[in-house]
């Protein structure tokens, strides 16, 4: 064996014996937790959350909406130094408002644009909310058309 290969062996035996907590700890690209994040971001997030979501009942919201804002590995970056662009794109849209159907982006500036472009992006990612649009039931049920692939989603 060469001196390259042991030196490998050794930063090998290191590296794993690195608690598996420290290593997921290191790869979060948020430092801070979402329970420090000020209570009008979250509030901020959710209300965009409804007028980019594609709903139709202010229920689903209401399901969707925390359990996407507790998801860091999503909107952590949004709360960091983004966290008042946020709050003031949420504050172009009235309280209430679901399922816009248009925005006008020529009007927004360009923070507020790019804002809204990627959390759109990353909201209809998500396997829950295409499988909303598409009318495909949640995992674990059966859909009672064997012929549903056949048709254009409605």
């Amino acid at each position: 064996m060469s001196r390259h290969d042991l030196k490998r062996r050794e930063f090998l035996e290191i590296l794993m014996s690195l608690p598996l907590g420290a290593a997921i700890a290191c790869s979060a690209d948020s430092g801070r937790p979402l329970s420090d994040v000020p209570l009008s971001a979250q509030e901020a997030m959710k209300k965009l959350v409804g007028v980019l979501g594609p709903w139709t009942e202010g229920d689903q919201v209401e399901a969707f909406a925390p359990r996407f804002v507790a998801a860091s590995h999503i909107v952590g970056s949004y709360f960091g130094e983004s966290r008042a662009v946020l709050e003031s794109l949420a504050a172009r849209f009235p309280d209430g408002a679901m399922a816009v159907a248009d925005i006008d982006l020529a009007a927004l500036p360009e923070e507020e644009r790019e804002l809204l472009v990627q959390l759109a992006r990353d909201l209809y990612s998500l396997v829950e909310v295409r499988f909303f649009v598409s009318n495909v039931p949640p995992w674990g049920e059966c859909i009672g058309d064997r012929t549903w692939h056949t048709r254009a989603p409605a």
